[in-house]
């Protein structure tokens, strides 16, 4: 009796609590879940269904932020909380549905491996808070940072990863370049590029004065890869794929980084170039799942799969030579060998090219660029298989006869892999100059009194200017032609002159008082940039003129002093008184001219009388002196013979 009492009593207790759980939901009917009001139930029976996250309590029941195992490859995030979990026998069949959604792609895509529960928590809010994504929730969705304090890292990591993905979510651009690589340009002007392209190009086709030099290239090109997001920022990190053909040893692979990646890469020859590039990066779309056969279990999405971004550049890589030259010598003279030293930069690659030199001659100065009316080519040489680098070109003898300017151009024929090249008219350092060597022929001119010289040049560059300097020397005795200048400088004039068609000039100096004694001209050619000096020697004949000393009447000396007269000397007779003065005569012919003397006679001594000349007073005075000399001579006689006896 005892026994049966207490089994019945067991028994009752244990029918009533079964009952009472069927009533509340806990009994084996719990695996198709609580009724919806009450929100999502823990699955104790499938634990495995559940990746990380935390369990949210809300008024209107229990909610899973977290990842499930809905799927064996991937974790899914459910989009309608509060409802059944969605456990993988729901969604065997499903069939996915693409939705676009960049920064939910981009954040599932980063971090849904991850084994924390915190970034699993901020992934799962993400994805119910996408308002890209159709929702039917039964327990509203909030972000972490409004779920408590169990959520304080999970809100961390939400605001993390909400800013990444806002940076670094695709639509993504994956950016390929190729840029030839510019010569280190020459300092004289480039010559032409073509028949008609200058050695410029326009910027701006309104305004002929905004252009831009086109500079030449080397043999080799940059690479430049850079990959973006949708906000523009560099995404790094993401290996790069390249095919590239046309050069040598270019690379396989590279990394994308925070700037453009650049590497450089030379080719052996004009061609092509093309590079591809390729990367995997985060999906720009999430795949949505719909349960099967019930619409009481959560829907959820998966990061699609990655998205392949691609790109190419391709250029044509020609060579564009450019040529900088210096002639051999600057000052050539007539007879001289010269050459074309030239360096030619441009070229592609070990590509070698024909260059043509021409060696012009004009008797204008040449400007930089300009071809003037009398230029003219006088040489021509070739060098074959030239490549970049500094060479020389044959030699080119100076013409024995020439006088002016010359300069070399060049030309480099254009064709399938090579620009034209054709050099510009007189470049300074390409030039080069032989002065014209003028002369003179001269003469001294003697009209009575005065001299002056006359002068003809020859020589002159056509319409060149040209100064002449005719300096006239005075010397006491005959000069003899010599480099050396002797004389005093008695005059000298500065005459600019300009030679004609023919280079002659003729010019005659101002005359100027010719003294007594020898004066010669000095004739000089100024040099200038044009002209070399020319000076005349000193002493020429045809410059020397000469003036005899004049006979000019001379002051009646001073009375001399009375000598003792001669003992026993007679007394002179009275002179004759003079006759009265006659009218001046007619002025007298002038007396022969006596020869003269290789040089003047020297000064008479004090005691000699002076010589007079013809006038009337002096024909007077030489008929007194004459009847004086006459009685002193009859005196001196008589006295003579008187001592004889």
């Amino acid at each position: 009796m005892t026994t049966r009492r207490r089994f019945t009593l067991r028994s009752a207790l244990f029918f009533l609590v079964l009952a009472l759980a069927s009533l509340i939901g806990l009994g084996p009917a719990m695996a198709q879940g609580p009724p919806s009001s009450l929100g999502e139930v823990p699955m104790l029976k499938a634990s495995d269904t559940y990746g990380p996250g935390i369990w949210h309590h809300a008024p209107q029941g229990k909610t899973w932020y977290g990842s499930y195992e809905t799927f064996d490859d991937t974790q899914a995030y459910c989009i309608d909380a509060g409802k059944q979990s969605p456990l993988p026998k729901y969604f065997t069949t499903s069939k996915a549905q693409k939705i676009t959604t960049a920064q939910t792609a981009w954040a599932l895509h980063e971090y849904s491996g991850s084994e924390s529960a915190d970034v699993q928590a901020a992934l799962s809010a993400l994805a119910r808070l996408d308002e890209a994504i159709p929702h039917d929730h039964k327990v509203p969705p909030q972000e972490p940072g409004d779920l408590g304090k169990k959520f304080k890292g999970a809100a961390k990591q939400f605001s993390k990863i909400s800013a990444e993905a806002k940076k670094l979510a695709g639509p993504y651009t994956l950016d390929v370049s190729l840029t030839p690589v510019a010569a280190m340009p020459v300092l004289e002007p480039y010559g032409k590029q073509g028949p008609e392209d200058g050695d410029f190009k326009r910027v701006d086709d309104e305004k002929d004065d905004h252009l831009r030099p086109q500079l030449p290239t080397t043999d080799t090109v940059t690479l430049s890869v850079s990959l973006t997001s949708a906000s523009g920022t560099a995404v790094p990190g993401i290996p790069i794929t390249l095919d590239v053909d046309g050069t040598e040893d270019a690379p396989k692979f590279l990394t994308s980084g925070a700037k453009p990646v650049v590497t450089t890469l030379r080719l052996n020859a004009p061609g092509a170039v093309t590079a591809k590039a390729s990367a995997s990066l985060a999906p720009e779309s999430v795949l949505l799942y719909e349960p099967q056969k019930t619409k009481r279990v959560q829907r959820v999405i998966t990061p699609d799969e990655p998205v392949e971004v691609t790109a190419q550049a391709k250029v044509d890589l020609t060579s564009q030579p450019r040529v900088s030259t210096d002639i051999s010598d600057q000052s050539p003279q007539p007879g001289d060998s010269i050459t074309d030293k030239f360096t030619v930069s441009g070229l592609v690659g070990d590509h070698t090219v024909t260059v043509e030199h021409e060696l012009w001659k004009t008797e204008s100065a040449p400007e930089p660029g300009k071809k003037n009316d009398d230029a003219e080519v006088i040489a021509e040489v070739t060098s074959k298989d030239v490549g970049n680098g500094t060479h020389r070109s044959d030699e080119i003898t100076v013409p024995k006869d020439f006088h002016g300017w010359m300069y070399f151009t060049e030309t480099i024929a254009g064709g399938e892999s090579t620009k034209e090249w054709k050099g510009a008219h007189g470049q300074p350092r390409e030039t080069g100059f032989v002065p014209w060597t003028p002369s003179a022929e001269t003469e001294a001119v003697l009209e009575v009194n005065a001299v002056h010289d006359e002068v003809t040049v020859s020589g002159l560059r056509p319409g060149g200017e040209a100064v002449i300097t005719m300096t006239a020397y005075h010397s006491e005795s005959e000069p003899q032609q010599s480099k050396e200048v002797s004389g005093t400088e008695l005059h000298s004039q500065d005459i600019t002159v300009v030679g004609d068609q023919e280079g002659k000039a003729t010019v005659s100096s101002e005359a100027v008082d010719m003294p007594v004694g020898w004066v010669t001209y000095v004739t000089t050619i100024q040099g200038t940039d044009e002209h070399q000096k020319w000076t005349s020697d000193w002493g020429i004949p045809a410059e020397t003129v000469h003036r005899t000393p004049e006979e000019t009447p001379t002051m009646p000396p001073e009375e001399p002093t009375t000598p003792p007269a001669p003992p026993e000397a007679p007394e002179p007779p009275e002179a004759p008184a003079p006759p009265e003065a006659p009218a001046p005569p007619e002025p007298p012919a002038e007396p022969p001219v006596e020869p003269v003397a290789d040089k003047p006679a020297a000064p008479a001594p004090p005691a000699q009388l002076p010589r007079t000349g013809t006038t009337g007073n002096g024909m007077l005075i030489g008929a007194g002196i004459f009847l004086i000399g006459l009685g002193a001579t009859a005196l001196l006689i008589t006295g003579s013979r008187r001592s004889k006896e």
